[in-house]
């Protein structure tokens, strides 16, 4: 059977993930990627010597790259004639633009959060609206605070009926290469509630979720602390069983060292994961709580690297690879090592 060929367009934070995750399927074809400059990103791709095709996204900036040492193989519009789809990964109110472009080439796409829904035909989240999304051309990703939401969320419902959600999301200033953004000295607060819930409510509507932000001078992932209200009561050992055993989430302690977000950081580096990238969601086994029919607990969000099983389960989805979302989702963990 042929893979499914994959073009990433966007080669910054979430763009160089999706290719490396891409390039892990064994279904799909990573045909090149895509950017407009010699950005930091780019310049590594090249010197790392991985492979992946890199084409320009603007026509008129292709010496300037060449200029750079880059090695361009050609033009955005010759990377679409050679694939079924791609993954959007370009800054906010790029990809509204893009998606013209894949339409004139008949191809397929995912786009990212921050696109303010206009990008995409629909939100999409595996565990939540994958049949309905089935069929679809454009789908857009949910964002990374709300990427975790949902995956909690879904565990939790299809154990325990869920009712309500409260979230408290603290929010990172920016990602380490940000500079521009941020605050310093600190923690600016937010109007409740914020997009995240309402994000979610598309995917899962019957569900009442909200969520509110506070933003601060870190940049090494979000913290969540989430109150869900639920149906079916549960003891700790057993919500902490089923989070163990969940391949998007993964338990960790405190007194095993992993104090906060930069602990968990810098162990997966020592780990050996590339860049410290995280597929998961850290759960802090301390902070699970039980309390009647009520659960509390709190977990980090590794902003950089979160929506890559995510935008991988799309293309399956949208491009039928996988029949549902239990065996997309399968597919996607077995690929990325996520056990």
């Amino acid at each position: 059977m042929a893979k499914a060929r994959i073009g990433v367009v966007g080669f910054g934070t979430i763009g160089e993930r999706c290719a490396d995750g891409v390039a892990r399927q064994d279904d799909m074809e990573l045909m090149g990627v895509v950017d407009v400059a010699a950005s930091l990103p780019v310049r590594a791709l090249q010197e790392s010597k991985r492979g992946y095709p890199f084409y320009c996204g603007l026509k008129e900036n292709v010496q300037k790259l060449k200029n750079a040492g880059i090695d361009v193989k050609g033009t955005v519009e010759e990377l679409l004639k050679k694939v079924d789809m791609v993954i959007d990964a370009t800054s906010p109110g790029v990809g509204v633009k893009n998606r013209k472009l894949y339409e004139q080439f008949g191809v397929k796409a995912t786009f990212q959060a921050g696109e303010k829904h206009q990008a995409g035909d629909i939100l999409f989240h595996p565990s939540h609206n994958f049949a309905k999304c089935k069929g679809m051309k454009y789908v857009e990703m949910l964002s990374c605070n709300t990427t975790a939401i949902a995956r909690l969320a879904g565990l939790i419902e299809k154990n325990f009926g869920l009712t309500r959600m409260l979230c408290l999301i603290v929010r990172r200033g920016g990602d380490i290469s940000e500079t521009h953004k941020g605050p310093i000295d600190a923690a600016i607060v937010s109007e409740t509630p914020s997009h995240q819930g309402d994000d979610f409510k598309v995917v899962s509507p019957h569900l009442k979720v909200i969520t509110s932000v506070v933003t601060v001078p870190i940049s090494h992932g979000h913290v969540q602390t989430v109150e869900f209200d639920v149906e079916k009561q549960t003891t700790r050992e057993e919500l902490i069983g089923l989070i163990e055993a969940y391949p998007r989430a993964r338990m960790f302690k405190i007194e095993d060292g992993y104090l906060s977000n930069s602990h968990i950081f810098d162990y997966m580096r020592d780990l050996g994961a590339p860049r410290g990238d995280m597929y998961e969601v850290p759960v802090w086994d301390e902070t699970v709580y039980i309390d009647g029919k009520r659960i509390l607990l709190t977990h980090m969000v590794p902003q950089e690297a979160i929506v890559v099983p995510e935008n991988i389960d799309a293309v399956r989805c949208v491009l039928g690879l996988e029949k549902d979302a239990e065996s997309a989702v399968a597919h996607t963990d077995r690929c990325l090592g996520m056990a």
